[in-house]
């Protein structure tokens, strides 16, 4: 770890039981993926819903980024 390279799997658990600390406190916050925006995660289910075709999936979209803009508070 020293030298920037990460433990094996064998190597972390003997860390972890070591110092007392869990796995999860040794990885690296950027490492971790940031959560989606909640307009991409709608788009997302949006598109892979069956039970719509893409041209209402696109009008759907369109239409909730739209409100969304119109009533979000501004930063």
């Amino acid at each position: 770890m020293a030298q920037g390279r990460r433990p094996d799997v064998d190597g972390l658990a003997a860390l972890a039981a070591w110092s007392g600390l869990t796995t999860d406190e040794y990885v690296r916050s950027e490492l971790k993926r940031p959560e989606a925006e909640p307009l991409a995660k709608i788009s997302t289910y949006l598109r892979s819903d069956r039970n719509l075709i893409p041209e209402a999936a696109t009008a759907l979209d369109q239409l909730i980024k739209a409100t969304y803009e119109r009533l979000r508070t501004k930063a």
